[in-house]
């Protein structure tokens, strides 16, 4: 496989299409088929309580928050609450809560805090994979000295079968 004329753009087009590839393919499984994952379901309400962050109009957005991403997102949503959360540290929380805030405060009223913590969590790690898809491929013409290499290695880097981790929150 040749490497396009412009191969950074190449990767960052294959990258973005990896992303919603991936995406699609969470979703329909979800659909399809029950999740093993059961962390999304035990969410109950913060400590501290506000109206505002114990009502979820969109539970099937919130649910795609699983693994660790349930305790980023309640530590986002909630503060630390317990001594274990403070294994999740702040810079992640506190961007979600940025996003959260500011590009996607309007969707809020129409799906909820939590749901829309969730789909920045999405939104953020999504954009830093295809960043880091464009920066692995420089990072690879530079060390194997050969573009066409390190084109073939960043679409493996795209589309390996661990790429559904760094999408998800």
């Amino acid at each position: 496989m040749a490497p396009p004329p412009q191969p950074l753009a190449g990767v960052v087009r294959l990258a973005v299409a990896s992303r919603a590839l991936v995406l699609a393919l969470s979703l329909l499984s979800r659909l399809l088929f029950r999740p093993y994952d059961t962390s999304a379901s035990l969410h109950p309400p913060c400590l501290l309580s506000t109206a505002a962050a114990a009502t979820d109009p969109a539970p099937s957005v919130s649910s795609l928050a699983v693994w660790d991403g349930v305790h980023f997102a309640r530590a986002a949503e909630c503060g630390y609450e317990y001594e274990q959360s403070f294994a999740f540290l702040p810079l992640l929380p506190a961007s979600l809560v940025l996003l959260a805030r500011s590009l996607f405060a309007p969707l809020v009223p129409l799906l909820g805090y939590r749901a829309v913590l969730v789909i920045s969590g999405y939104v953020l790690n999504n954009v830093a994979f295809v960043a880091a898809a464009a920066y692995f491929y420089r990072l690879s013409v530079l060390i194997l000295k050969n573009s066409s290499a390190a084109y073939r290695a960043s679409v493996l880097f795209c589309f390996n079968p661990a790429s559904v981790f760094y999408s998800s929150l």
